[in-house]
């Protein structure tokens, strides 16, 4: 029992802590790194069954439960000396020497406790006389509620802290594994670690002056300038000391009174910003009314308003400035709505009106569900930098800018109601602006409006663009008072129904008449200005799959992380470089996982290395099936966390239901005889089919089911997940039962391969979801997993399945992972 319980608790651990690292480089680099955590985890883990294949003698049955408790001391003192290095160590994506040996040194920070947790979790399934099933389940089960100890965990402690207990629970798996053995010394040295460690992590969540990101986003930034600081599952917001100077506007109009005001400055993981305006009457926050987000106020000033992303509550206060009836804002991070409501509440002084309601949740969630029609719904440039739970390197995706979202926000407008939403602009490269103006289009077509341009006016300051979009023909009383607002602010109007752009593009847009102009219109310009959908949501990504190969083939690196583009362009160069760039690292890591220890391991009749026979047909099984579950768990994540409209449910319900019902099935695969005739041949193909199912039953959810409440969409989310969960943890049990009868030595080669397939399948995943779309890689995993039934085809004509498997059912075995079944 003892091996069951270390094994959950070490899963537990290394599961939270690859996803709190996330957290940790979000803040510490860009969100394009964010993803390193779980690659070098797995990279670690590779390398630590690499090292028991080769070492055969020192990692031997009679060393098992000495070698586990060494190996979780060794994670224990080496995920706080990875977390130390993380806060210290500057990256930035430039092109150096200096920049590349930095991000080297920050992998191999990444990749260090994972090692150790990985000769553990190999040991002890490798190693032990343990049903295979039962001690997956107990592995998997831990990897599961390692999901949930991060979304509870991040909203009592901040993600250092988090990490040091991740570090302590390693120190207890080490401590439970040794239970048994005389080996005192090395016992009590784990349990010495697991108290110190839990000691420093409640010290550490008190102070600000302990463990802290040291260097954020290249600079040197520690955690005392903060005035406050708060962590949860998918941001790190820092608010920092009360400043008097001039106002902070996004679009500030030329004649914006330069009056110093007070107000707080905030960040969202040391990037994203956002600002809190003290506010006692209509008089301290009139600088609002030059800001060229509030725009559509001048159009509509009365009636009730709604803000989608509260942040500092800057909307809310510019909506009561106009004059709106009522206001509801909703912000789907907790922490910013807690700030206005508790510590700034005196400050802001928009949570206590009675006229203000602040909702913490998705908006496009929360709307579906609501029966309110507002006169104005305003979106100024909400989005976020940040490695959302739901997804370490969710890129672009955002379930706010897609047609499907735009449809639910147009519906709750009022007949005469406006929505108004803001982005960045450039004249020169229309970026964003050319997005939000095709996406607007599309909306108005699908809801059968055929002349879009009667419907919109573009007003622009500086490098801010704000969309207006009115549900019926906006009218000439609109335009004037748009025309005679914009002229007292000195804003830019670029395009009313009766003023077309000047921007080739943008009249091109304008002018459609029906999808299939719009269509056209699409191909015919060089970046990606379709409009976004549910099942494209990459609103953010406007290269073209064709126009990234031609940067990768027009110029070098160094040259695309240059200075060359600038704005959009550059950010989307350098997050494809870092994607391709870890795509091709993990493809070279692959073939040096197959390669090298087939070359490094002797020949010949070696007494500490027995040689054993490779079954390639078992070796292709386990890479399908690790780069068929990463394909199938990026994609559930993608579609279930714009259904379920928040990155902690995508996270909590999406990763842990999967790896958790992959436990149950795992159990279960002790029971069934799924190695006899034909069950050996069958829940393969039934796996396959059931991905398929799941692909259009997830579509029908997110259709049918937009506007049902919380409750019944987690409900259906559970019981879309689970069947599919169930048969997945078939396959690793059954195929470690398949070829282990040819030798048990070849099985951590066996585990190595599974591992890191999965991993590079999950950065191929993502690629394909931007560039293809998310359900390419539904279809993709259920390719997998009939693949890897023709596999188990050729292993079962190669050896032969005459006789029961079940006699031998205890020999040792290979695990998955933590993560991958």
């Amino acid at each position: 029992m003892h091996i069951y319980v270390g094994t959950f608790l070490l899963a537990l651990a290394i599961l939270a802590l690859e996803i709190t690292l996330t957290r940790i480089l979000s803040v510490t680099t860009y969100y394009h790194l964010a993803f390193l955590a779980i690659s070098t985890a797995m990279l670690g883990m590779t390398a630590a069954a690499t090292k028991i294949f080769l070492n055969p003698k020192h990692f031997s049955v009679e060393r098992l439960e000495t070698n586990l408790g060494r190996a979780c001391f060794g994670f224990a003192l080496a995920a706080p000396v990875s977390l130390v290095l993380l806060c210290l160590i500057p990256v930035e994506l430039i092109s150096s020497v200096m920049s590349l040996l930095g991000l080297l040194c920050v992998t191999a920070a990444c990749t260090l406790p994972f090692y150790f947790a990985g000769i553990a979790i190999t040991l002890v399934l490798t190693k032990s006389s343990l049903p295979i099933g039962f001690i997956y389940a107990s592995d998997l089960v831990g990897a599961a509620l390692g999901c949930l100890l991060v979304l509870v965990g991040l909203e009592f402690l901040d993600a250092p802290s988090l990490i040091l207990l991740c570090a302590a629970l390693g120190a207890a798996a080490g401590v439970v594994y040794l239970w048994s053995t005389p080996r005192r010394g090395l016992r009590t040295m784990n349990m010495a670690a697991a108290i110190a460690l839990t000691a420093m992590t409640f010290i550490n969540a008190q102070s600000s002056s302990f463990i802290r990101p040291l260097v954020v986003k290249g600079k040197i930034q520690p955690a005392t300038k903060y005035a406050l600081e708060r962590w949860n599952s998918f941001s790190r917001v820092a608010v920092f000391p009360e400043a008097t100077s001039e106002p902070k506007l996004w679009g500030s109009s030329p004649t914006t009174p330069l009056n110093p005001l007070r107000q707080r400055y905030m960040n969202i993981d040391g990037a994203a910003g956002t600002v809190m305006f003290q506010f006692e009457s209509l008089d301290d926050i009139e600088h609002l009314r030059y800001d060229v987000t509030n725009v559509a106020h001048a159009v509509r000033p009365h009636g009730a308003a709604c803000v989608i992303g509260v942040g500092g509550g800057k909307d809310v206060q510019s909506a009561l400035l106009f004059g709106h009836s009522s206001v509801l804002g909703i912000d789907v991070n907790p922490i910013f709505v807690s700030l206005l409501k508790n510590q700034f509440r005196d400050f802001v002084h928009v949570a206590d009106r009675k006229d203000v309601k602040l909702v913490v949740d998705e908006a496009r969630s929360y709307l579906s569900r609501s029966n309110d029609k507002f006169s104005l719904l305003q979106m100024s440039l909400v989005d976020t930098w940040a490695a959302t739970g739901a997804g370490a390197m969710t890129l672009s995706e955002n379930a706010l800018y897609t047609v499907e979202a735009w449809k639910v926000f147009i519906d709750r407008l009022e007949p005469d109601g406006l929505f108004t939403v803001s982005r960045w602009y450039d004249p020169d490269n229309l970026g964003e602006t050319g997005r939000l103006v095709s996406l607007a289009a599309m909306v108005l077509l699908e809801n059968g409006v055929t002349h879009p341009a009667g419907h919109l006016a573009l007003v622009t300051q500086g490098r801010v663009a704000t969309l207006i979009l009115s549900k019926q023909p906006m009218s000439g009383e609109d335009v004037d008072a748009l025309n005679t607002f914009c002229a007292q602010m000195e804003f830019n109007v670029v395009a009313t129904p009766i003023q077309s752009p000047r921007h080739p593009l943008l009249r091109s847009l304008l002018a459609v008449r029906s999808p299939s102009e719009l269509l056209q219109v699409r191909q015919e310009t060089p970046y990606r200005f379709d409009p976004t959908t549910d099942e494209d949501p990459h609103f953010f990504n406007i290269l073209r799959l064709r126009d990234a190969l031609n940067f990768f083939g027009q110029h070098g690196v160094f040259q695309m992380l240059a200075a060359r583009e600038t704005g959009m362009i550059r950010g989307n160069v350098i997050a494809t470089t870092v994607l391709v760039g870890l795509i091709v690292i993990l493809a070279i890591m692959s073939v040096l996982t197959v390669v090298v220890p087939l070359v490094l391991r002797p020949t010949g009749d070696d007494p500490d290395f027995p040689v054993g026979k490779i079954v390639w047909s078992g070796a292709l099984y386990f890479s399908l099936i690790g780069a068929g579950f990463m394909l199938l768990e990026i994609a559930m994540m993608q579609r279930l966390s714009v259904f379920l409209g928040h990155p902690m449910y995508g996270l909590g319900i999406v990763l842990c239901l999967l790896i958790l019902s992959s436990g149950v099935g795992s159990f279960l695969s002790e029971r069934l005889p799924l190695t006899r005739t034909p069950w050996v041949y069958g829940y393969l193909l039934l796996l396959a089919a059931t991905i398929i199912a799941a692909r259009f039953v997830l579509t029908a959810m997110m259709t049918h089911l937009v506007a049902a409440p919380m409750p019944a969409k987690i409900a259906c989310s559970v019981l879309a997940i689970f069947p599919v969960g169930i048969l997945l943890g078939f396959c690793f049990p059954t195929g470690m039962r398949l070829v282990r009868r040819v030798d048990p030595a070849e099985t951590p080669w066996y585990w190595a391969l599974n591992g890191i397939f999965g991993v590079l399948s999950s950065a191929v995943a993502v690629f394909i979801s931007i560039f293809i779309g998310i359900s390419t890689n539904f279809y993709l995993a259920a390719g997998c997993y009939l693949l890897a039934a023709l596999c188990v085809v050729a292993i079962v004509r190669r050896h032969t399945l005459a006789s029961p498997i079940e006699a031998s059912e205890d020999a040792p075995a290979a695990q998955l992972s933590s993560v991958t079944p």
